[in-house]
């Protein structure tokens, strides 16, 4: 889904060639490819040199992205000389316990349960929790409007690529099949969640967006949207915080039990 979404904000571009996969992002010079997709170590190799070949032809450095530590020590093992791999910090993925983002419990949680409280009791019996279906897609749609005409957008490529990632997973709801929950109050939606399974223990959160004038609103959302569609999963995933301060400084505040790490690998000169 996230591929999809952001295919045309990033340049997501996807190729298949002799059973393997290749995927590439980003524009001018600045391009950059996924690890291969490939079942057995040649084809991991063949895949490698194609990759070098694309590079080598267009005269753009060579640049793999999103590498998993598995893949990294793969690559290594090919040329333990031959290329440099260095951490992506703002590419991280946040991992944390679904219980603990349901229960939060402990000092470390205590002022996300502040809040969490305080919207609760301001807002008694004025609000409800609703999953995302057809009969309120376009009351979300609107939310989603809303929210970025108060943030004024205007020329920021970061938002206006996440809009239209978003927008995109709107437009193809039946086809990609995603899980959605809503915050309603005073018979609007005011905030709203969009996940899916990542696997067999693990859910991803790709999107949530809330009102951030309304105190508690976003622990809300986090809380209930988890605790309704995610409590039967040991983990839930919310993405990375791509060196934002404030995204970093929210994600961190959840206390995440681990992160996905991400590498860079690049030629070694």
């Amino acid at each position: 889904m996230t591929l999809f979404a952001w295919q045309y904000p990033y340049e997501i571009q996807w190729a298949e060639e002799n059973n393997v996969m290749y995927i590439r992002s980003g524009r001018g010079k600045k391009q950059f490819w996924l690890p291969p997709f490939a079942r057995k170590d040649g084809s991991f190799i063949k895949g490698i040199e194609r990759m070098h070949e694309w590079f080598e032809e267009r005269g753009f450095p060579f640049l793999m992205k999103g590498v998993v530590p598995e893949a990294a020590e793969r690559i290594r093992s090919l040329c333990p000389d031959c290329y440099d791999i260095t951490t992506d910090r703002d590419n991280y993925e946040y991992v944390y316990l679904t219980q603990n983002m349901i229960n939060l419990s402990g000092k470390k949680y205590r002022q996300k349960k502040n809040n969490l409280n305080h919207f609760c009791n301001q807002y008694m019996g004025k609000w409800e929790y609703v999953p995302i279906t057809e009969d309120n897609f376009e009351e979300c749609m609107e939310a989603e409007r809303t929210w970025y005409d108060q943030h004024e957008v205007g020329d920021d490529e970061e938002l206006l690529g996440e809009r239209y990632a978003i927008e995109a997973v709107f437009n193809h709801w039946d086809v990609l099949k995603p899980t959605g929950g809503a915050i309603r109050l005073f018979n609007k939606i005011v905030a709203f969640s969009v996940g899916e399974m990542l696997n067999d223990d693990t859910a991803i959160i790709h999107f949530e967006k809330s009102d951030p004038s309304i105190r508690g609103l976003y622990q809300v959302i986090t809380h209930e949207f988890i605790l309704h569609a995610w409590n039967h999963t040991t983990y839930i995933n919310r993405e990375e915080d791509m060196g934002i301060p404030g995204l970093r400084q929210s994600k961190e505040s959840y206390n995440p039990d681990h992160f996905v790490e991400k590498y860079d690998v690049t030629l070694r000169k």
